[in-house]
């Protein structure tokens, strides 16, 4: 008994098997939501099976690993230091793990089912540079598909306008491309006559691409210029809200530099 005590007041004493299980399965989920998103960048599998498959495996491991911590915190008071640092890793990564997962699901829930976004809806800019890319890697169709979307996202997104610039065609052109290389964007195409600029834009975390087209013409009646972007994900039926901020940033930053 004595013994016990000694070890318990010098932090040697045994780990508790549900604070060991809870921080277990805590990281498990933690792996399994990176193995999601790094197999996918790196071809292993495909877009369904890590958002799907593996990223719905990841949430049940990261609750059930933080809920189980949470019991093992309770079997290591007091005084079991081993069990106690074991569970509170497991709680704050199986919550940290869960947090992340369930944000983008509210994210999903939250903004239009659309993966293609413009500031024009009735004469959105076209793609052509990146179309080759597109159709190599089967990404979604490049056309706009009109109306039904066009209403998806005047409903979600009505502040998405054009941007009406004093600056002539060939000055906003200008401050639109250097907007566009700032963004860290890959530049695609541009093309100074026509007033287009095409890009692609990678995320950090799954590597998935997006498409981004601008086109600067002169305004309708106006002295002045009028831009317009276009953002469209590969794939994906839903964007998660991405493109959408990616043009009200662009058009930001764009409007600043004006």
């Amino acid at each position: 008994m004595s013994e016990q005590r000694e070890n318990i007041s010098s932090g040697r004493a045994p780990i508790s098997r549900i604070a060991l299980l809870g921080f277990g399965v805590a990281i498990l989920g933690a792996v399994v939501m990176m193995a999601a998103a790094f197999g996918y960048r790196l071809g292993l599998w495909s877009y369904g099976f890590a958002l799907l498959t593996l990223t719905d495996y990841a949430a049940y491991a990261a609750f059930a690993g933080g809920a189980i911590s949470l019991i093992g915190l309770g079997r290591s008071l007091p005084g079991k230091v081993p069990g106690m640092v074991l569970s509170l890793i497991g709680v704050v990564v199986g919550g940290y793990s869960c947090h992340t997962i369930y944000q983008q699901w509210v994210t999903v829930k939250s903004v239009p089912f659309i993966h293609d976004i413009t500031t024009d809806t009735v004469n959105p800019p076209a793609f052509i540079a990146v179309v080759a890319a597109r159709e190599a890697e089967g990404a979604n169709p490049h056309d706009y598909a009109g109306d039904p979307i066009a209403r998806q996202q005047e409903c979600g997104y009505p502040d998405l306008t054009s941007l009406l610039a004093e600056a002539d065609p060939e000055t906003a052109y200008d401050r639109a491309l250097e907007v566009a290389e700032s963004m860290e964007w890959e530049i695609v195409a541009a093309d100074r006559a026509l007033g287009r600029i095409e890009a692609t834009d990678t995320s950090t975390w799954y590597g998935f691409k997006d498409d981004i087209v601008v086109r600067v013409l002169a305004a309708d009646g106006d002295a002045g210029s009028r831009v317009d972007v276009r953002s469209l994900s590969r794939v994906g039926r839903s964007d998660v809200g991405v493109n959408a901020a990616r043009i009200r940033a662009y058009l930001d930053a764009l409007d600043k530099s004006i």
